[in-house]
């Protein structure tokens, strides 16, 4: 235990930390989650660990460790419980954590630190379904029952939709399924489109994730993932299954395909850009989910008193929380 080499911190007991309730210039001792460990080098090339640290209610904060240990088995790792040791700074208005000590500590649960859903699964489960269950083409719903079978639903329900930012949580890429296609279902009720078509390619368009990402949160990418990415995976996958489907009509599956290709369009990954209505219908869903759900749990993490988040790099300044 960290405090069994430090005597002058004998009279602390190790808590669970609460980012909310840390206050400047408190000296801090428990324990919090590593998102994210960074090695950077002072102006005068000294080396340092950049932390971003999480605590059970999903708060973040940004912890800084100057003279770290040399040895990468002492280094505080990424998808771990740390056990830490410092004092809270405010430096340029934010809030931050210099440590004194860190280290590994599995004597705390990781899970116990892993955030879920906004709404239950047990509930997208069934919004799932029901989505699956509007699609009126047979071929297109065939398709469906056979690409989440019960086996892929099992990892469907719990897989992370990214490793960082937006939808890295358990259940996240459940989530950020069903959004998508609600608000492409939503979408295509307003301009003359293929209904059907925007439904089954909103719900598959991020299919391919369940080989690109490990299951845990955090944990980051397959090999196979960071070798041919989720867009090709998912196109693989889904034709695979097709050719266990004969009602699909002909020329179908090639516009669904396109959907799943194009829905990051080029300039963030895919290999074609949206050129049916279908396609930019699922690429705008996939686009607004994506920020909104990015925007709520900035705001989620922020731990100012003001009302006011910390400064966000992808939406350009501070947010404010309602």
């Amino acid at each position: 235990m960290l405090n069994q080499t430090l005597p002058q911190n004998q009279e602390m007991t190790p808590v669970i930390l609460v980012i909310g309730e840390l206050n400047v210039n408190s000296a801090i001792f428990g324990w919090l989650f590593a998102v994210e460990v960074t090695s950077r080098k002072t102006n005068s090339g000294k080396l340092f660990l950049d932390l971003r640290l999480r605590d059970q209610r999903g708060s973040e904060i940004i912890a800084r460790y100057f003279n770290p240990p040399r040895l990468e088995s002492h280094l505080p790792q990424e998808g771990r419980v740390v056990l830490l040791e410092g004092v809270v700074e405010e430096y340029r208005g934010q809030v931050q954590i210099k440590l004194m000590r860190v280290q590994n500590d599995d004597s705390i649960p990781a899970d116990r630190f892993t955030l879920g859903t906004r709404c239950s699964i047990a509930q997208l489960e069934v919004d799932f379904q029901h989505l699956i269950d509007k699609v009126g083409d047979p071929g297109l719903r065939i398709l469906l029952n056979n690409c989440f079978v019960t086996e892929v639903m099992e990892r469907f329900r719990r897989w992370p939709a990214a490793v960082r930012h937006h939808g890295a949580v358990v259940g996240g890429l459940l989530e950020h399924t069903v959004n998508v296609t609600t608000i492409a279902e939503l979408t295509a009720r307003l301009y003359p489109c293929d209904h059907d078509l925007v439904l089954a390619g909103a719900l598959l368009h991020d299919i391919g994730k369940l080989e690109e990402l490990e299951g845990q949160v955090g944990a980051g990418f397959t090999p196979h993932g960071r070798m041919v990415g989720h867009i090709v995976l998912g196109m693989y996958y889904v034709q695979e299954q097709a050719q266990q489907v004969a009602a699909l009509e002909e020329g179908k599956m090639d516009d669904l395909l396109h959907i799943i290709l194009a829905h990051h369009t080029k300039e963030y990954g895919s290999p074609v850009n949206p050129a049916t209505i279908e396609a930019l219908i699922v690429h705008q869903a996939d686009l607004a989910e994506a920020h909104l759900t990015g925007f709520l749990e900035h705001c989620q993490k922020s731990c100012s008193p003001n009302g006011w988040t910390s400064f966000s790099p992808i939406y350009g300044g501070q947010l404010r929380v309602s």
